[in-house]
């Protein structure tokens, strides 16, 4: 949606480390609130459910990207 596309454009051209001015802050988190409003509602429209479906993409990306072996001391 235009919505993620707003809250995208804050950070499309950040270099690596750099952060999000402050005065940004304020914009962002109305385009957070923007994109979840969007988002809650397809879900109901669409009937999903949205912790269950976080909880199984979850499950889905540990096997996918299982954490990296921790060295022994």
């Amino acid at each position: 949606t235009a919505e993620a596309a707003e809250l995208v454009a804050h950070f499309q051209w950040l270099k690596e480390g750099e952060a999000v001015a402050t005065a940004a802050l304020p914009e962002i988190e109305q385009e957070l609130a923007d994109v979840l409003i969007y988002l809650v509602r397809l879900a109901d429209r669409l009937d999903v459910d949205l912790l269950d479906a976080v909880e199984r993409k979850m499950a889905i990306n540990a096997q996918r990207f299982p954490p990296a072996p921790t060295p022994d001391p």
